[in-house]
């Protein structure tokens, strides 16, 4: 019994220095407030950052569907479905009972009609580039020009 006797004084000594340490540092709410609301800032950038990303990803994404889907032959229906119905009339002339037309198709208003104009992708599009001209006969695309 002697032993027993003897650690427990010394383990009483170890847990009263400990208490006595831990003690010392006070908790100060104002510090933990700041802390923890730079964590939150710092964990919202992250997320705005990846989102930013995740964006252009898209962006680069859907130009390079467009240069592999859109070419003569197209159907105009694919062709409204992949691209959208917001272009410009340069020219249009009707023969044989058939629309010809001219459009031309700007980047910012194919992203519009693809997202919105709210998207993270419309604010990370170039306004305002004009992106190609189509020669349509209302059946299919006749001719594709690249800008």
């Amino acid at each position: 019994m002697k032993p027993i006797s003897f650690l427990m004084p010394k383990y009483s000594l170890i847990f009263a220095l400990l208490f006595i340490i831990s003690c010392n540092k006070k908790w100060d709410p104002d510090q933990q407030f700041i802390e923890q609301s730079e964590k939150i800032r710092l964990e919202h950038q992250s997320y705005q950052t990846q989102l930013q990303q995740d964006a252009i990803k898209n962006l680069r994404d859907f130009e390079s569907e467009i240069l592999l889907k859109v070419r003569s032959g197209l159907s105009i229906q694919q062709f409204n479905q992949l691209i959208g119905y917001k272009y410009s009339i340069l020219a249009q002339n009707t023969t044989i009972g058939k629309r010809w037309e001219r459009r031309i198709y700007k980047w910012d208003e194919i992203i519009e009609s693809k997202w919105s104009n709210h998207s993270l992708e419309y604010k990370e599009c170039e306004k305002n580039r004009e992106f190609f001209i189509i020669t349509t006969n209302d059946v299919s695309i006749i001719a594709v020009e690249y800008l």
